[in-house]
């Protein structure tokens, strides 16, 4: 049975998670027409009247959310190929969710752990774009050993992200860590399954396009090696 500690960190990470989401909610609506002209930087500036965590958070969730639906414009003939980078997208979206998760609770809680997830949305959608001009243009088809260098580094570094998370252990000084052994290991099954579907998707092949695709995968949003900092 749970403890009772383990029963605050879920709450508490559960109540940040719903309190940014409600806050997202309240902010701008995304004004597209400038998001699709510009970089999210420039997006940022222009569209943030006066910052703030939770604004930033949702420019960020904007420009990302209206590149989105130009790329899946821009595939309205190609069906097969825009459902694959839709499953993609909320596949490494949920990845990148879960290592902020994983972070905050080693850490004892805080909203830079939910904060960061919304503010990598950006630079993945640039890589989706990638990934779909290549998937739709002989860009994409060259073969090679670089690219198989590339898949490979990034499958073992996913694995090694994997074997470190399970072999986590709060230390005695760490009594702050927000840690329950069987939510730990639920959160990584999760984590463990969303990798697979996602290289199941991209194949083996060893090509460029596939080599960005597995690139993305070990883009995390925090290190599993506590002393390393956020990427």
């Amino acid at each position: 049975m749970p403890s009772k500690r383990a029963l605050l960190s879920a709450v508490l990470l559960m109540f940040a998670a719903t309190a940014q989401a409600r806050t997202l909610a309240a902010q701008s609506p995304a004004n597209c027409t400038l998001a699709n002209a510009v970089d999210s930087a420039t997006y940022d500036l222009l569209t943030i009247t006066t910052w703030s965590e939770a604004d930033q958070d949702n420019s960020s969730a904007n420009w990302a959310e209206c590149r989105a639906a130009k790329l899946d414009k821009d595939l309205a003939t190609q069906p097969q190929l825009r459902a694959r980078l839709q499953t993609l997208r909320k596949q490494y979206r949920e990845l990148r969710a879960i290592e902020g998760q994983l972070a905050g609770i080693r850490a004892g809680g805080g909203t830079m752990y939910f904060h960061a997830v919304p503010r990598m949305y950006p630079g993945l959608e640039e890589k989706l774009g990638s990934l779909g001009a290549l998937a739709r243009s002989s860009l994409g088809a060259p073969t090679g050993q670089q690219y198989a260098r590339v898949i490979a580094e990034a499958k073992a570094e996913s694995a090694n992200y994997l074997k470190l998370q399970r072999a986590y252990k709060p230390g005695p000084d760490e009594d702050y860590v927000m840690f329950n052994p069987a939510q730990w290991a639920a959160i990584l099954n999760r984590y463990e399954t969303l990798s697979k579907a996602i290289m199941l998707t991209l194949g083996n092949r060893n090509d460029a396009a596939t080599a960005l695709g597995y690139s993305i995968l070990t883009q995390f949003t925090f290190s599993a090696d506590p002393d390393e900092m956020m990427n």
